[in-house]
């Protein structure tokens, strides 16, 4: 394992933000990162993975495509970050080699903001940091929430974070397992979705294949009347679609929150992934562009 050299990083990180819930181990091997952990959940070691930044601003991290454009993380330097936290063998899908601080917030490539994140998806295409990530970006490129700000909450201790922005910790297994639903439950054409638990949300109708150019629609249903949803789209290249029409919504007095928005005609053809997180819970989905 090559030796970690003290760079400065763009993030001030501050464990005072988050104490509650947060232990850390107080015997580490020098060089090895040890997972610290929140409420449950494995989080990075700061002594090794503090974060770190690009140098940008709010309009360069919103502007659409920015972190496809700047992603690069070659397979040598994700050895390493296995190295660094001890793990020698893993299964397919079973860590993600994460930016700690996402880099649609800013974060960079360096190896000081990468650590092995714990997958709670299956397929790993949306954990549920990925919905926190999501979420915090809504909220900074709509001058809701400061880009420093939010980089410091999510290199101190992200799983507070979620709690914080998003709400109660879900069932991770629960609420992120993709599981095609019949007809009779949803109301599609060809998407696909899945509840995060019986009762809470549900989404009841969603079309199933969209042209670039062409509108989709998504209805979902809480089990809160008033409750308070947003919707985020990852469209196939991974980036999340920043179109009008998506983000935060109030459903209606019988629970039904309903997005429109349009597809971009240059939007590449694939599997587009859709999360609606409300108070009430967390469903998730999918439709074709083609």
């Amino acid at each position: 394992m090559r030796s970690r050299r003290t760079i400065s990083v763009g993030v001030w990180v501050t464990t005072a933000l988050f104490g509650l819930g947060l232990s850390l181990p107080t015997a580490a091997s020098a060089g090895v990162g040890l997972f610290r952990h929140s409420h449950g959940q494995p989080l990075n070691d700061l002594r090794v993975t503090p974060g770190a930044t690009f140098n940008v601003t709010v309009a360069t991290i919103c502007r659409p495509g920015y972190a496809t454009s700047v992603r690069d993380v070659p397979k040598s330097e994700k050895e390493s970050v296995y190295a660094e936290y001890g793990i020698a063998h893993h299964t397919t899908n079973e860590y993600e080699i994460d930016h700690l601080i996402s880099l649609e917030l800013g974060g960079s490539n360096a190896i000081t903001n990468l650590w092995p994140e714990l997958n709670d998806h299956p397929h790993g295409y949306l954990n549920s940091k990925d919905i926190l990530e999501n979420h915090l970006h809504e909220l900074i490129c709509a001058r809701k929430v400061g880009l420093k700000t939010a980089q410091n909450f999510i290199a101190t201790n992200w799983v507070s974070a979620y709690r914080r922005f998003i709400g109660t910790w879900p069932n991770a297994n629960a609420a992120l397992s993709t599981t095609t639903t019949s007809s009779s439950n949803v109301t599609t054409t060809g998407g696909s979705s899945s509840t995060a638990k019986p009762g809470g949300v549900k989404i009841t109708a969603l079309i199933g294949s969209v042209a670039p150019g062409g509108h989709e629609s998504l209805t979902a249903h809480s089990n809160r009347p008033g409750d308070s949803c947003s919707l985020d789209v990852t469209l196939p290249s991974g980036r999340q679609s920043t179109e009008s029409g998506l983000g935060e919504t109030t459903a209606n007095a019988s629970g039904d929150a309903t997005w429109s928005w349009e597809i971009g005609p240059t939007t590449g053809a694939g599997t587009a992934h859709v999360s609606v997180n409300c108070s009430a819970g967390v469903a998730v989905g999918s439709f074709t562009i083609s």
